[in-house]
């Protein structure tokens, strides 16, 4: 399922537009009767819905599920829970109006909601599969179309689940593809856009699911970068909720997830200086049996256990690295890590066995922890650190 939700200064018509994959509902999500008990005490928010509406040609305007309202314990419940907490988070945090427009369709591929021109730039790595009723760009015509007449001021992006099961590999390109096209749609270059990654899959053997988080980034690890411009991410690897009412594919966690937004939000979008980042590797170097990580937004902090968070790729000495892919290992081994310092740690590589160390990954696993119990976090900002691989530097 997806969602939009439009984020404005209602006075200046300054906007932050938000499409948002949530299934879980204000009433369902953890922390949501609080939610909608104190609702109406946030009197400078309205919501609207826009109705399910799939179309082969652009639809010119909106058809509206539900008009504006003010939030109350009755009109809110069935709103997007994450969606809301950021608005909300939003109004409180700058004291603006603020306006949020949820669309919602559920199981949904990228491939729905980019132009039909962005989808053209990614023929050669859509794959064919079996006819369903999501064609290409449908739901960008029937519900992202009819509201590229609004001045926005940014995106916010959660989805991915479809396509970890069928056409993982597409989604590399089609991410900055969509990115791209919404801007120009909505004539703004530098648009911000923000990403949910992906929580955790019903099952544990999903590899579809580990590479959507990765192409989440255009195979970077993190944003924003050359590639994904202006684009800041909510990591949510830690928000794995197996016992959920709704599937495990369908995390309660929607505070957390708008939280962590909103620091993405106010850096990016409204230029407050704001940490929305946890740590990321900076670079990696062997020396003998150990490969020391440096990592950068630090301090870092280890939380969880450290059993299987990284795993190492082995190679030859004789292999050629200027041709060297992560994709290309066949064999992952888990290793143990030690002497974490503010701003680095110690990967024990002795598993290699006299080989070389070609990639070091970690949370690798479509769930590699259990809530908010991840390995590494920001010492200052409690936030996590997201899956990568990086090269083994001798």
């Amino acid at each position: 399922m997806v969602s939009i939700g439009l984020f404005f200064l209602a006075t200046i018509i300054l906007n932050v537009k938000t499409l948002w994959y949530s299934f879980v509902s204000i009433s369902k999500m953890m922390g949501g009767l609080e939610e909608l008990k104190n609702a109406s005490s946030f009197s400078n928010v309205r919501f609207m819905e826009v109705m399910q509406a799939s179309s082969y040609a652009p639809i010119l305007e909106p058809i509206i599920r539900s008009g504006w309202a003010q939030p109350n314990e009755a009109t809110l419940k069935e709103f997007s829970g994450a969606c809301w907490y950021f608005g909300r988070r939003l109004q409180k945090t700058l004291r603006i109006p603020v306006g949020l427009i949820g669309s919602y369709y559920g199981g949904s591929a990228l491939k729905t909601w980019v132009d039909r021109e962005g989808i053209s730039n990614c023929l050669k790595q859509i794959a064919k599969h079996r006819p369903r009723i999501y064609d290409d760009a449908v739901l960008w015509n029937g519900m992202v179309k009819p509201l590229t007449q609004l001045d926005i001021k940014g995106v916010l992006w959660y989805q991915g689940e479809a396509d970890s099961y069928e056409d993982h590999n597409s989604f590399l390109c089609l991410m900055p593809a969509m990115i791209d096209s919404w801007r120009k749609h909505f004539r703004q270059p530098s648009m911000p856009f923000g990403i949910v990654q992906l929580a955790c899959p019903p099952e544990q053997k999903h590899p579809g699911w580990s590479s959507v988080r990765w192409h989440q980034t255009a195979d970077i690890g993190v944003v924003p970068n050359d590639i994904l411009r202006n684009v800041f991410m909510a990591v949510a690897l830690d928000l794995c909720d197996p016992k959920s009412p709704y599937g495990s594919i369908h995390p309660r966690y929607k505070i957390e997830i708008g939280e962590r937004l909103l620091l993405g939000a106010l850096s990016l979008a409204y230029h407050i200086p704001t940490p929305f980042q946890g740590p990321s590797p900076a670079y990696s170097s062997r020396v003998d049996n150990k490969v020391i990580v440096t990592f950068r937004d630090g301090p870092i902090v280890l939380r969880g256990n450290s059993a299987s968070a990284f795993e190492v790729c082995c190679g030859y000495s004789n292999a050629s690295r200027s041709d060297s892919s992560w994709n290309d290992c066949s064999q992952w081994d888990a290793v143990s890590v030690s002497n974490p310092t503010a701003m680095a740690l110690t990967v024990d590589v002795s598993k290699c066995e006299g080989r070389s160390v070609r990639f070091v990954r970690y949370a690798w696993k479509a769930s590699p922890c259990t809530y908010l119990k991840c390995l590494i976090y920001g010492a200052n900002t409690s936030l996590p650190t997201g899956p990568f691989v990086i090269p083994v530097e001798s």
